[in-house]
């Protein structure tokens, strides 16, 4: 008998990966600034710690980032609902303690630079390194 030799699937164009990433910038963009007005509001105008205000400030992004990821980066309406926010709490759990971790090593070794600078470069690095690539490879991944 012969074997059936499974198609091998095409990789993706690199404009539909770029308009993804595009598309996932301006989602981390809003989600950013949600955060970035909970943290400011938490830090200036409330006196809360910088470690502290990072709590709320993340959960509020968080939330953005799974609706605004879900819908427009990813497009994955199609996806299981229940599946993927069981997803992408189990992943953010583990982006909110490398957000919170990271943030709290760069704020011990960057002095004199405001904690909104280092918040959010400590988020940006996170996302890259982690957030995205778990977002695009596992919580939002359809069937092709």
């Amino acid at each position: 008998m012969g074997t059936t030799e499974q198609p091998a699937h095409e990789p993706e164009a690199l404009l539909v990966r770029a308009m993804r990433l595009g598309r996932a910038l301006i989602v981390g963009s809003g989600a950013t600034l949600a955060d970035f007005s909970v943290f400011t509001t938490c830090v200036r105008a409330a006196g809360i710690a910088p470690s502290a205000a990072r709590v709320p400030a993340l959960l509020v992004g968080a939330v953005v980032q799974f609706f605004g990821n879900r819908s427009f980066t990813f497009r994955a309406q199609a996806g299981s609902l229940s599946l993927q926010a069981k997803l992408f709490l189990v992943f953010e759990t583990v982006t909110f303690g490398l957000n919170w971790g990271v943030f709290h090593a760069l704020e011990q070794n960057i002095d004199g630079a405001p904690p909104e600078l280092v918040s959010f470069a400590g988020t940006f690095l996170v996302f890259i390194g982690f957030a995205y690539p778990m977002r695009r490879l596992v919580i939002f991944r359809l069937p092709r």
